[in-house]
């Protein structure tokens, strides 16, 4: 197998990986109660949003918020997908195949950057097909509201999806610090990182939150020259820190 073939296993490894087992063996609550848990919690949504729309008192495209969260989420999959190793303690035979450690936290990274996409299609799926339920089933929705929230998901989406490499690169930075010889980094990467989101929140309500509201939607990615220079920006830090990933986990590992 020549190393784009080696590379993509590793990805495919990475992708499938199910998480901390030892954190698995801990949790009392079984699986399939946790799915149960995971449907009621689903089905109290559809229910109480179904009745708000019943009542003609929903606005399609401000269900968006629910996902307002999302960028946090993607930040605990970059920590998580690394800092398993040390919780299964299988770190020392992760860092002793045959293969570059650029690979191997690139993996760890590219893997993650494509659970995120899977993540984010699936909410954006179901939610426009619920959009459509309702636009088709109630008055006085229409299919142009349930367009509008397709429209308006699909822009936050680009955003998060857009700025997730540098998210998660920063998220792998943030263990790969803490067992390296700058352990003191790691604090304050977590403030970059927690802080730098709500900052981001907070200064993006023109830019953001407005996109959820009825006013402003259908408009198809509406972003100045300054969003594609960003995350171009964006994209050349990610690039820069996994290599400084790779260079603390070949040079300044302490464990």
């Amino acid at each position: 197998m020549n190393s784009s073939g080696l590379f993509k296993e590793l990805i495919r490894h990475e992708f499938r990986n199910k998480g901390s087992w030892r954190k698995q063996s801990r949790n009392r609550l079984p699986r399939s109660w946790r799915l149960v848990y995971f449907s009621l919690f689903l089905i109290a949504a559809f229910v109480i949003s179904l009745y708000f729309a019943l009542h003609n008192q929903l606005e399609l495209t401000r269900l968006w918020y629910v996902t307002l969260g999302l960028p946090y989420m993607i930040i605990f999959m970059g920590v998580g997908s690394l800092r398993r190793e040390w919780e299964n303690d299988t770190y020392g035979w992760w860092l002793t195949l045959p293969y570059p450690r650029m690979w191997l936290i690139s993996a760890k990274w590219v893997a993650t950057i494509l659970q995120t996409i899977v993540v984010i299609l699936l909410l954006f799926v179901v939610g426009s097909l619920y959009a459509l339920f309702i636009s088709s089933t109630i008055q006085p929705y229409t299919f142009a509201d349930a367009a509008s929230f397709v429209i308006a998901g699909f822009n936050w989406f680009v955003v998060i999806i857009a700025f997730t490499p540098f998210v998660i690169a920063l998220g792998l930075l943030t263990v790969s610090t803490k067992f390296s010889t700058w352990r003191p980094i790691s604090p304050i990467l977590w403030i970059v990182l927690m802080g730098g989101g709500s900052v981001f929140y907070w200064s993006s309500d023109q830019g953001i939150y407005k996109q959820f509201d009825h006013a402003y939607a259908g408009q198809w990615l509406p972003f100045t020259w300054h969003f594609p220079v960003a995350v171009l920006i964006s994209w050349l830090a990610a690039y820069a820190i996994i290599r400084l990933n790779a260079y603390l986990l070949e040079k300044k590992l302490s464990i």
